[in-house]
């Protein structure tokens, strides 16, 4: 199966033919009675019409399909297409304003084209099943063609309007049609040449030769020869296609062993060598070696590589299977260098010993983070269609740079950064100082994230939330991250200690930017960000409160709400926020 859940057609026809063959003649009884009983009413007919033997043949034989025939019908039908398309103006003048038209409707006066469209793509698909595969060549090119017929107005039957049509085996079925129909000598190049036509046709599409086998129960002919003569042909292509196609080939032709020497011998070049090679040693369970060949490679590539992130990661995995934690550690460090993103500054966090030995590295962090962000890496001109942006430099802003700091221990670092910046914007992750304000606060307070009032927690939410959302890493949902984020204060915040002087610096500049923010919000009407405004007020509030200062916590709040007496929106917004604090202390 593949990462979908979807079995291919080659394995599905191998799974039935071994269970037929472990089947006796009464166990196939049964299963046919077990299948009656749950065939519907309307259904009985239709089961025991296909409830007969065939002479002659393993499968059902084959229908009478005249090559003129099909052509001919998909060629009426893209004519009617055509005419379609030539008349769009007309129609939409026609039913631009009427009431029964839905404007979200893409397919327009296309919607009768459908479902012949996928009773063409299903009989070609049954062509090709039945062995006839120059006219199934022939009418899948003339259909691929059709989705892609577009009006004036980008209207027209895609693929994905198929119901019931799996575009992803049709293109398979093709190209194995390809492959059997063209000369040897030709199938290299003409094979790479239909490839990518199909990434062309069907965006997001990324076929790959193991497709072709998949597709059919019978083996691929000329396979050996093949994947000779295609790896040959693929060394003297460039670009992401020809380089995936290559390491495919690669390892279905030599398996782990070609992987090895193509990465030994390419791996600068060629880098995702490294990858499916490990990826090969780790499904043999030889993480020994993973270890020991993913040291090799950093020490091989260059420094700063985004890539270098990935194979650390393999580094880690075998790591962490082998039990070896100086290797664990760094593994992390390399990752986090190549592509320092909050998730991987957590991983940094998690892996390293508590205390001065964790500190420290926070404190080595905060330097690669600012080398980092001024002199950021250049982007690659081509990376891949993966999808998975391992070759891409990673995007960071400075609130990664904020939590490095505030995670070290050194909040005159996290202060300097954040009072550059502005009051506005704080939901941007390249503004660092919501999340330091909140941060503060929450130290100020006295309590532990998980026992402050409403609107504090509501504030130091926000912080972590603005700074987390853009910056995932290898998948990892946002949501996973914010965790792993409250567990890293829970645990920073228990052990700091602020003289009494640096809590006084902190408070007065916390104060000062919640009334600056206050103002710039309201003042210039940002009705959107009212709540926002209250919030921080009335969290600075609480904050004096837990200081055992209400006298100061009510006449910031004063001092805000006599501001703004005529804003009536922020007023209540404001008297919301004071509600949820009174009702909480």
């Amino acid at each position: 199966m593949d990462h979908t859940g979807k079995m291919s057609l080659k394995a599905f026809w191998e799974a039935v033919e071994q269970r037929l063959a472990a089947c006796s003649a009464d166990d196939l009884r049964a299963i046919l009675r077990t299948m009656a009983q749950e065939t519907p009413p309307t259904g009985r007919q239709i089961f025991l019409a296909r409830l007969k033997p065939v002479e002659g043949a393993t499968m059902a034989a084959p229908p009478v399909i005249q090559q003129e025939e099909l052509l001919a019908d998909i060629d009426d039908l893209a004519q009617e297409l055509g005419s379609a398309v030539e008349n769009a103006d007309e129609w939409e003048e026609q039913y631009e304003w009427d009431e029964y038209y839905d404007e979200e409707d893409s397919l327009g006066p296309y919607d009768e084209f459908v479902e012949p469209l996928a009773d063409l793509f299903e009989r070609t698909g049954a062509t090709f099943d039945y062995g006839n595969l120059s006219l199934a060549r022939a009418a899948y090119l003339k259909l691929f063609g059709l989705v892609r017929f577009e009006d004036g107005y980008g209207r027209g039957v895609s693929a994905s309007d198929l119901v019931g049509v799996d575009v992803g085996e049709a293109s398979a079925r093709y190209l194995r049609a390809v492959y059997e129909t063209e000369p040897a000598a030709r199938r290299p190049q003409a094979l790479y040449e239909q490839m990518r036509q199909v990434q062309s046709w069907l965006i997001g599409s990324h076929p790959t030769l193991d497709d072709l086998v998949q597709i059919s129960p019978h083996p691929l002919p000329d396979r050996e020869r093949f994947l000779a003569d295609w790896i040959a042909f693929l060394q003297t292509q460039s670009g992401s296609d020809a380089d995936a196609w290559l390491r495919e080939a690669v390892r279905l032709a030599q398996g782990t062993p070609g992987l090895e020497a193509l990465a030994q011998a390419e791996g600068q070049t060629r880098p995702r060598a490294y990858l499916d090679w490990f990826t090969a040693l780790e499904q043999e369970g030889k993480q020994r070696e993973v270890l020991a060949a993913a040291r090799d490679a950093l020490q091989t590539l260059p420094a700063r590589l985004p890539i270098r992130a990935a194979i650390a990661d393999h580094l880690c995995a075998a790591a962490e299977r082998l039990n070896e934690t100086e290797a664990l550690r760094l593994g992390r460090w390399e990752a986090f260098t190549a592509r320092p993103t909050l998730s991987r500054l957590l991983d940094l966090w998690e892996t390293a010993a508590a205390g001065a030995e964790r500190t420290a590295l926070m404190q080595r962090a905060v330097e690669h983070i600012r080398d980092y962000l001024a002199h950021p890496p250049g982007r690659q001109a081509e990376v891949g269609w993966s999808g998975d942006n391992l070759e891409r430099p990673a995007r960071i802003g400075q609130s990664v740079l904020a939590h490095a700091c505030l995670l070290a221990d050194d909040a005159d670092a996290a202060y300097h950064l954040a009072a550059r910046g502005k009051v506005l914007g704080w939901s941007s992750s390249e503004s660092a100082q919501g999340l330091v304000v909140s941060a503060c606060l929450v130290l100020l307070s006295g309590k532990t994230p998980a026992a402050l009032p409403p609107n504090l927690v509501q504030l130091w939410q926000w912080g972590l939330q603005n700074s987390v959302a853009p910056w995932g890493e290898g998948g990892e949902q946002e949501g996973s991250v914010l965790k792993r984020l409250e567990r890293a204060y829970a645990e920073q915040f228990a052990q700091a200690q602020w003289s009494t002087d640096r809590q006084e610096q902190f408070l007065s500049w916390c104060l000062d930017v919640a009334r600056q923010r206050a103002n710039a919000i309201v003042s210039n009407q940002h009705r959107g960000s009212y709540g926002k405004a209250a919030v921080l007020t009335v969290a600075c509030a609480e904050a004096l409160r837990l200081r055992g200062d209400k006298a100061a916590a009510d006449a910031l709040v004063n001092e805000v709400r006599s501001r703004f007496p005529r804003h009536r929106a922020f007023q209540a917004e404001l008297e919301a926020a004071l509600q949820r604090m009174e009702r909480s202390m």
